[in-house]
């Protein structure tokens, strides 16, 4: 496969033309920063679902979306993330601190960077660029995030695989699906319209 660029490597080569060192350091800080902001604020936009202990959130959809902006600079983003919420900061649904992290969403947070990095890899290979390869893209990261947490979330219910897949993948499955078609649709759009 040929390599290609990312929307963050094509915005600081192309539009910014960034090739001094010292620029490039700020403009990682900088995206990684936004992107931190973006990934907490999705985290914001929740609400409890009855049966279960885990939140709809945005999260999924910003860690997937943002692997595809940024490319492998995305585990910046997720280890700050990451370390915010082991600090203690409200960066979470609903909080933070380490207790919240080996609670029933930790494996889904794990989950997080295994399928940005993937998603990421992908899209510096040019996942980024068409529907279907967008869209495949997506959902091989929603299953990598699914799997790692029911993997953690079956410890939590007497490792009752059937209740796990009733409280932690099938509430989710509508909205994770309307997230990656929006997602599969702007990714390739964006790039026929800043070529």
């Amino acid at each position: 496969m040929i390599k290609s660029l990312t929307y963050s490597e094509y915005l600081s080569q192309k539009i910014l033309k960034i090739s001094n060192p010292v620029e490039q350091i700020f403009y990682t800080f900088t995206i990684s920063i936004l992107g931190n902001i973006l990934l907490i604020l999705s985290s914001k936009i929740n609400f409890k679902i009855p049966f279960t202990m885990i939140p709809f959130t945005m999260q999924t959809f910003a860690v997937l979306f943002l692997s595809m902006l940024l490319g492998r600079k995305v585990l910046y983003v997720l280890s700050l993330y990451l370390f915010e919420g082991i600090l203690g900061l409200p960066v979470f649904s609903y909080g933070g601190g380490v207790l919240y992290i080996v609670g029933p969403t930790g494996g889904y947070i794990l989950g997080f960077f295994i399928a940005g990095y993937i998603c990421a890899l992908l899209a510096e290979y040019g996942f980024d660029r068409s529907f279907i390869k967008t869209f495949f893209c997506m959902i091989v990261g929603n299953l990598i995030i699914y799997i790692f947490g029911i993997l953690w979330l079956l410890r939590f219910v007497n490792f009752d695989f059937l209740k796990v897949l009733h409280i932690g993948v099938i509430p989710f499955i509508i909205s994770d699906f309307i997230k990656i078609i929006f997602a599969s649709l702007v990714l390739p759009l964006g790039w026929k319209i800043i070529k």
